[in-house]
């Protein structure tokens, strides 16, 4: 854009700076507001890495075997995600499980019968 103006005097040459300031911002506001075009969503569907086993009133053997398939579940969701090697997949599967083991261990110990459920987490990669 290019204005051109002639000046007069000085209250007229204050009045053309004025006016181009003015003129100058509304046209950069104009700009702008062509600038914030609405960008396009992206959804990223990723695979599940928490499991929530319910233990109240299941008997141990039941609660470690649901443990060790959710340990699987969510440790193959990391792998499909990006957030583990493969060569990781069974070393998550064993920690996971072990220290979900641990928490109802813990649990069990403290008798909680009202417990929240049992919630399997995948382990950070090494």
């Amino acid at each position: 854009m290019r204005l051109n103006v002639r000046l007069e005097s000085l209250s007229t040459a204050a009045a053309a700076i004025s006016a181009t300031l003015a003129l100058v911002s509304v046209g950069l506001s104009a700009g702008a507001a062509r600038a914030e075009a609405v960008a396009d969503i992206a959804v990223i569907g990723r695979a599940a890495t928490t499991v929530t086993v319910p233990y109240v009133g299941r008997t141990s053997q039941a609660v470690r075997l649901d443990v060790r398939q959710a340990a699987g579940v969510v440790c193959d969701g990391a792998l499909l995600n990006g957030e583990i090697e493969p060569l990781d997949r069974q070393w998550c599967r064993d920690k996971t499980t072990a220290r979900t083991l641990r928490t109802y261990a813990k649990l069990r110990n403290e008798i909680i019968a009202d417990a929240a459920p049992l919630r399997v987490q995948m382990m950070a990669a090494r």
